[in-house]
């Protein structure tokens, strides 16, 4: 029985979003966010059409995304995660690990650390306790 301690992911991919050069920070994407929502309500108050909506529903998907990471510090999404330092950048990464019952590849699978080798070997993500 693996114990907590035997399970070990370590970056093998890390990658900083940047724009125009520039680190991307979780606090500039929320207040894009915020900002891009606002605007929305000002044009749709002036135009009641729906065509502002449709995009400013897009600047709450991007608002409540930059919201879950900083508040969760990591998304994981297939075999990419989106990560925010304690800083608030924004990095793309990619985990992996060595099964230590089997030696094989670890790696995320919905919500659970499964072994490449041996898909009986699975750990629960957050406790790291096995299935």
């Amino acid at each position: 029985m693996a114990k907590k301690e035997d399970i070990k992911l370590q970056r093998v991919y890390e990658k900083p979003i940047k724009i125009f050069g520039k680190q991307l920070k979780i606090m500039r994407v929320i207040l894009i966010a915020l900002i891009c929502m606002v605007y929305t309500g000002f044009v749709f108050y002036e135009t009641r059409s729906i065509i502002p909506l449709i995009f400013g529903s897009f600047g709450l998907g991007l608002f409540i995304l930059a919201i879950i990471v900083m508040i969760k510090k990591i998304i994981y999404i297939k075999d990419f995660n989106l990560e925010c330092s304690a800083a608030g950048d924004v990095y793309i990464t990619k985990l992996r690990g060595v099964c230590p019952k089997c030696k094989g590849d670890l790696k995320i699978v919905n919500r659970f650390i499964v072994c490449s080798k041996n898909t009986s070997h699975k750990w629960d993500l957050d406790i790291h306790e096995p299935n």
